[in-house]
């Protein structure tokens, strides 16, 4: 038995043993892994289905890469660092991340774990300093009978990682080092540039060294006169590597594959597709553009999100025009994907511009219908004609709708309405975003002043809840959210924000208070309310303006207060 080593670029890499097939941190929707061309989203290989375990060091999107995880069976075990959500800087944890991709064998390791695998594999899970971003990530050292590998990924040379590896300096076959040194615009590297690398593996003194990273997956040298995110490339590690001990440096690019046999190098060769494994049992596997355009990424450089709000939308919509052709061929693939995938995991127009539409079409089961409403690419315009591009047709497509129970299509209808008021509510969300320009501690100072006056004025004002808002009763929130009201929330209040889209959980205290803001003075309420309740005056004061005031600071737009 022996060890296959194949780099696929970047950080990717598949590790195989006997009938052990290990890949870490897949990217495998491109041709190659060359972030600086555009190109085409195509599956990397196409023996997927042989994948016994998937190995993920931290949760940046070229890493825990989406697309790529969904050309895997969801039966796939996938190993993944268990971040804690209070500090990671991704939208989301790996861990509900990769529920939503609907993976059903997910395991969590912390820096220290060594992962035991069959056929004599094994996984250290190593640590190493957070990124830029502030999120935790690991180093992988894999071990086998014939071959001790280290992948670097994203790390800096820290203290804490050299502690970890020095019961291993002079042992390692091949260390994959980062060498692209990641800019980050406050002025430092993000992982080794490529006199830290040098230096690194100076003090590690492996067998062989080879790049990984940035620097591995530049095509050319970068362009004059342009800001890079990676600002060296392939020659740079070509250069760099050869003060290294002669015969040390690997300096083919990827993808190539090493073969070891008791810790001795046998094979060094590119990495041809299909030419040493064999698919595993046939399995669904949608169309790389197809998993790409459903995971919300650009179609372009399938590496980088490309979805509204994060991407403005007129910019989204036309990167995804001239996919229309091949997305409608790929109905089939949609409905498979909707149907593995949990809803928030679907970034297709209609997953974003209708969320609701679409999960109550995949709670009821009706995954072509939700298919063909994916499929619909609306026109890059302004963003209001959306009112036409897509809801009117999504409307008529589900009015058209064959079999389907008139109870469900009801059903469907108030979705499609709902989804269509919050996205009126998400644009003028957007705009307030762009109004607010002051830096956060002088826009709480101002705030808190506008409060001030409010309180000191409050007798003589009408309070008026204005047309930027919806109420939903508790027979409507499921609609929105696909599970029942909790206990205790009589309505959900939701309204565009400074910050984004607000949902507020309403009691009945607080929802009787709101339905009586349509225009008396804030004095009569309080008067009104105290005898409704039977409850003192001062109280009632105190409660109703907490109310309006909390709900004021989060959005200026929800109420008006300007009548006397």
């Amino acid at each position: 038995m022996s060890t296959w080593i194949e780099h696929l670029g970047h950080t990717s890499f598949a590790v195989s043993r006997g009938n052990q097939r290990v890949l870490l941190d897949p990217v495998l929707v491109r041709e190659d892994l060359s972030f600086r061309d555009a190109t085409c989203p195509r599956w990397l290989r196409e023996d997927l289905a042989a994948v016994t375990a998937v190995f993920l060091s931290h949760g940046h999107d070229d890493h825990l890469h989406p697309p790529s995880l969904l050309g895997l069976p969801p039966s796939t075990p996938i190993y993944f660092l268990d971040e804690d959500p209070r500090t990671c800087s991704c939208d989301v944890s790996p861990r509900q991340l990769l529920l939503s991709l609907g993976f059903r064998e997910l395991h969590a390791f912390v820096p220290g774990d060594v992962v035991t695998l069959e056929d004599g594999l094994r996984v250290h899970i190593l640590p190493a300093r957070g990124s830029a971003e502030g999120e935790e990530q690991c180093a992988f050292l894999v071990e086998s009978p014939d071959v001790l590998m280290l992948d670097a990924v994203d790390i800096a040379d820290d203290a804490l990682t050299r502690e970890a590896l020095a019961e291993y300096v002079g042992r390692v076959d091949v260390a994959f080092v980062p060498t692209g040194a990641s800019l980050q615009w406050q002025g430092f590297w993000n992982q080794m540039d490529q006199v830290e690398a040098l230096d690194f593996l100076r003090w590690l003194q492996p067998a062989l060294a080879a790049s990984c990273g940035g620097t591995a997956s530049m095509a050319a040298r970068p362009q004059a006169h342009t800001l890079e995110r990676y600002p060296q490339d392939w020659a740079d590690w070509t250069a760099a590597s050869a003060r290294l001990e002669p015969g040390r440096a690997l300096t083919t690019r990827p993808p190539f594959r090493l073969h070891y046999e008791a810790h001795r190098l046998l094979v060094h060769q590119p990495w041809v597709p299909g030419a040493r494994f064999q698919s595993g049992p046939v399995a669904f596997r949608p169309h790389a553009l197809i998993a790409t355009y459903f995971g919300g990424y650009h179609p372009r450089a399938p590496t980088r999100k490309s979805c509204w709000p994060r991407t403005p939308l007129a910019d989204w919509l036309s990167a995804l025009a001239p996919l229309r052709d091949a997305v409608q061929a790929g109905q089939a693939d949609l409905a498979a994907l909707l149907a593995r995938c949990r809803p928030q995991a679907n970034k297709t127009p209609a997953g974003v511009l209708a969320p609701c539409t679409v999960r109550r079409l995949v709670q009821g089961r009706a995954f072509d219908l939700a298919a063909r409403l994916c499929a619909l690419i609306p026109p890059a315009t302004e963003p209001e004609s959306l009112e036409t591009a897509f809801f009117a047709v999504a409307e008529c497509l589900l009015e058209n709708a064959t079999g389907a129970a008139e109870p469900f299509v009801g059903e469907l209808r108030a979705c499609l309405w709902l989804d269509r008021k919050l996205f009126r509510l998400g644009l003028l969300a957007q705009q307030l975003r762009a109004l607010a320009t002051y830096p956060p501690q002088e826009a709480e100072q101002l705030r808190a002043a506008h409060q001030e006056r409010l309180r000191e004025t409050a007798g003589q004002r009408r309070v008026v809840l204005g047309p930027h808002h919806l109420w939903l009763t508790t027979e409507q929130v499921p609609l929105l959210t696909g599970a029942p009201t909790p206990e205790g929330v009589f309505a959900l209040l939701c309204f565009p924000g400074h910050d984004g889209l607000r949902q507020e959980p309403l009691t009945e205290l607080e929802a009787l208070m709101l339905e009586r803001c349509d225009g008396r003075r804030f004095a009569d309420l309080v008067s009104e309310l105290s005898q409704a309740l039977e409850a003192p005056a001062a109280e009632v004061d105190a409660a109703l303006f907490g109310l309006l005031s909390r709900l004021t600071r989060l959005s200026i737009v929800l109420f008006d207060w300007s009548q006397a």
